[in-house]
């Protein structure tokens, strides 16, 4: 199973390490994935989703507390 958010793909993106020498050495970022309980099953995604996915209840008790 490849490591990419189940909602929205996100996968690994790549890119360098450079040191002071200026020497570049490729790298991976990995997504910052995590297990989540989604309409009654468990998957993996990415922080982004998770957060999207909670806004709704976020917005309401925010809304709740400022009347």
């Amino acid at each position: 199973m490849p490591r990419a958010c189940a909602l929205c793909g996100k996968s690994a993106g790549f890119g360098s390490n450079v040191s002071h020498s200026k020497v570049h050495t490729r790298r991976r970022f990995d997504v910052n994935l995590h297990a989540a309980l989604i309409g009654g099953q468990k998957l993996l995604v990415c922080t982004r989703c998770r957060r999207t996915e909670t806004k709704g209840a976020r917005m309401a008790k925010r809304a709740a507390k400022a009347r």
